[in-house]
């Protein structure tokens, strides 16, 4: 591993830290920009973190970790858990804890899952974000009274935008899966 790799989890880390409340401003950057990092910082930080070695045992095709991360995420697309995130310190600490640890869980399911068990959870965790998209987006009430109903709006219409190229991603990085073996003459 080189250094920078290595130097990357804690320096992301420290600049999420740092730039915590002008992300925490708008409800876009909270939910697309912070909370997707906390997660890619949390695997960059997988060396430092040290999880159990018998996770694996535990884990069996990424499962539980899979299933964790259906459950952190659901939990941290409701507007009241990312309006108590921003006034209640132990709701924050919450958040960016299952975010790091999360991240730094999925590397290794991904490993070890089948790419049906991962198209099962990625299709859900797709399906999810849209419709709480769409929610956010048509809903003439504000869900958050933290952030603006025009906020809200935006950040729905960019969480589905999300969930398409989330999709379209993993299809794309799988697709060889999914191509039929060549015909023998």
């Amino acid at each position: 591993m080189t250094r920078l790799m290595r130097w990357s989890g804690p320096a992301l880390l420290a600049a999420l830290l740092a730039t915590r409340a002008p992300l925490e401003a708008s409800m876009l950057r909270h939910m697309l920009v912070q909370l997707p990092l906390l997660v890619l910082c949390g695997a960059l930080l997988g060396p430092w973190l040290r999880l159990p070695p018998g996770l694996a045992r535990w884990d069996f095709q990424g499962l539980t970790t899979f299933t964790a991360t259906a459950f952190v995420t659901t939990y941290w697309m409701i507007p009241r858990a990312l309006e108590q995130a921003l006034y209640e310190p132990l709701a924050a600490g919450a958040k960016f804890a299952s975010l790091l640890l999360l991240g730094a869980a999925l590397p290794g399911a991904l490993r070890r899952a089948h790419v049906v068990v991962q198209l099962f959870y990625v299709a859900n965790i797709c399906a999810m974000m849209a419709i709480a998209g769409m929610l956010y987006r048509e809903l003439p009430q504000r869900l958050c009274n933290a952030y603006l109903l025009d906020d809200q709006t935006v950040t729905g219409s960019a969480l589905v935008g999300l969930a398409l190229a989330l999709g379209i991603a993993w299809c794309i990085v799988n697709a060889r899966h999914f191509a039929d073996p060549p015909e023998k003459l």
